[in-house]
């Protein structure tokens, strides 16, 4: 049998993977090496205009806890950073931020109740310009996420202005998503790693994308951290043309370190993973390169940064907002172990969480989506069980491990302060880690090309593409006309009580055509000069004549 370090000698005398050439239209320059600006810039403006499309189809303040992060970032652009002594409450902290940012809490009449339309919460007016004393339980998170999304409120007002605020955030999203779709994209073997990778983009992911939350980014950025290492160590041998993935494992650090306090922890277990797939040797190397050091060195700063923070967050006034997402809600009576045992209990609770339970977390899409990425789930996490060499097997499954025991622990710990306040939207950095590990063990595996093959991925592709669409606008209908016992999909075009920019009509299209456009992308990646629809022989013979 061979070993794992046998098969990596093996992939280091292969020349540079082509695989890496069609993948999402990069084009190769001399030498056959990929264009990475242009490979990046796609990915970007795919992430970018699906997160804006769920951005617009989710009404302001639809989005968990988002009036409280607006405020927050209203607040920090405003120069208010720290938690004073007398602006801290027990609901939370007082900050002076003009008054349509400040009554935010006013749009979440519809939240919880499935059966009531979007159309009730009040408009916000474009001339409430005045300062008021708004209210948030963000008050101790870190300013850096908050900085950036806030500026759209120094020189916008009303909606506009919140709607260019979710943008900023997703945006910020975009770059990371895009960076580590690219990272793993270098990887020699990249198929099965990209394939788990798009897998796990879930309807869930685009919509906790698309709002203003810090929940955002932090998924993002742990993604593109892994993947971009996972890229770092599989070229420990010739680090010198690795310079963008060494960047972006640096900045991805100093971003999650100063996004949420939870956020480091993440970024351990991607690293501890990361480490298992390729051993002490590859670390070594990396750990040799003058270029690595520089970017340690940075990431270092970025860290102590962040863990000044946190100081600076625990010695703040009470009530300050420094829970996870504020909530202070203790358990009586519930031992640390118990809690434990109770989140073991609700793994596969979550489940649901990961593929979509959108708006508050009450508004599930159809049962057909969850059982379809359930499916898509189990497949992917067995067929990695069954990779060669073992060690690649036992990399997975240490992260599906820490996939299941830290939110447990976490969780423990927080019990006797703030109770149970874990939902499966937290864990999704570690979701993401191990699904992209599951592709990682499957890498030795040869992918097949065959016609079968071709079969098997244009139906589970098309069938993506409708649980995609159907999930986004089953969402829509939600908000537009309420999910009632009785259908009201034809109220949406007769009747519609509430309207997203552009229309739920319009939205529903762009968001077919770009999610149909994504898959034949990928179609053609995995099987260079196929399409994931065969058009009609008239419209070849049409494209021949021309």
């Amino acid at each position: 049998m061979e070993t794992l370090e046998n098969q990596k000698d093996k992939w280091r005398s292969m020349p540079e993977i082509n695989d890496v050439a069609t993948y999402g239209g990069a084009t190769q320059g001399a030498g056959g090496t990929v264009r990475r600006g242009g490979l990046f810039l796609r990915l970007f403006l795919v992430f970018a205009a699906l997160g804006t499309l769920w951005a617009f189809a989710t009404p302001l303040m639809a989005y968990p806890d988002e009036p409280s992060h607006a405020i927050r970032a209203a607040a920090v652009v405003r120069g208010q950073i720290t938690a004073e002594v007398g602006h801290s409450f027990g609901n939370g902290v007082h900050v002076q931020v003009p008054s349509y940012i400040a009554n935010l809490g006013s749009q979440n009449c519809y939240v919880f109740h499935r059966d009531r339309t979007a159309d009730c919460a009040p408009p916000i007016p474009s001339n409430d310009n005045f300062d008021a004393i708004g209210v948030t339980t963000a008050g101790g998170y870190n300013p850096m996420y908050y900085w950036l999304v806030g500026l759209p409120s120094l020189f916008m007002t009303g909606a506009p202005a919140i709607y260019a605020m979710r943008i900023v955030s997703v945006l910020f999203s975009a770059v990371f998503f895009a960076a580590g779709f690219m990272a793993l994209a270098k990887l020699r073997k990249p198929k099965w790693p990209l394939v788990s990778a798009t897998i796990v983009v879930t309807p869930m992911v685009l919509f906790l994308s698309s709002g203003i939350n810090p929940n955002s980014i932090e998924i993002a950025a742990t993604l593109a951290a892994f993947c971009a290492l996972l890229a770092v160590l599989d070229h420990a041998h010739s680090l010198r043309s690795r310079l963008p993935e060494i960047a972006i494992v640096a900045v991805s650090t100093v971003v999650l370190a100063n996004t949420r306090s939870v956020s480091l922890l993440w970024l351990l277990c991607a690293v501890v993973t990361a480490l298992m797939f390729f051993g002490w040797s590859s670390l070594k190397r990396m750990l040799g390169n003058r270029n690595v050091l520089v970017a340690i060195g940075f990431a270092v700063v970025g860290v102590v940064l962040g863990l000044y923070w946190m100081a600076v967050s625990m010695n703040a006034p009470a009530s300050s907002g420094t829970a996870p997402e504020g909530i202070i809600n203790p358990a009586p009576g519930v031992a640390p172990y118990q809690a434990f045992i109770t989140m073991l209990d609700r793994t596969f609770d979550f489940l649901n969480q990961y593929i979509g339970v959108v708006g508050w977390l009450d508004t599930p899409v159809p049962s057909g989506v969850f059982g379809f990425w359930s499916m898509l789930f189990i497949a992917t996490l067995l067929l990695s069980m069954l990779a060669r060499p073992r060690k690649l097997t036992y990399a997975m499954l240490v992260s599906l491990a820490a996939l299941v025991l830290v939110p447990a622990i976490l969780q423990a710990l927080l019990v006797t302060t703030v109770g149970f306040i874990w939902q499966g939207r937290y864990s999704m950095p570690l979701v993401l880690v191990t699904f992209v590990s599951a592709g990682m063990a499957m890498r030795t595996r040869t992918f097949s090309t065959g016609r079968r093959s071709q079969s098997v991925a244009r139906l589970l592709l098309l069938s993506a593409v409708i649980a995609h669409v159907i999930s986004f606008l089953y969402v829509l209908r939600r908000y537009v006309v309420g999910i009632i016992d009785i259908s009201t999909w034809q109220t949406m075009i007769s009747h519609p009580a509430w309207q997203p920019p552009l229309g739920w009509l319009v939205l529903t299209v762009l968001y077919s055509v770009m999610i149909f456009a994504v898959a034949q992308k990928f179609y053609s990646y995995l099987f260079p000069g196929k399409n994931l629809v065969r058009l009609p022989s008239a419209f070849t013979g049409i494209r021949r004549v021309s």
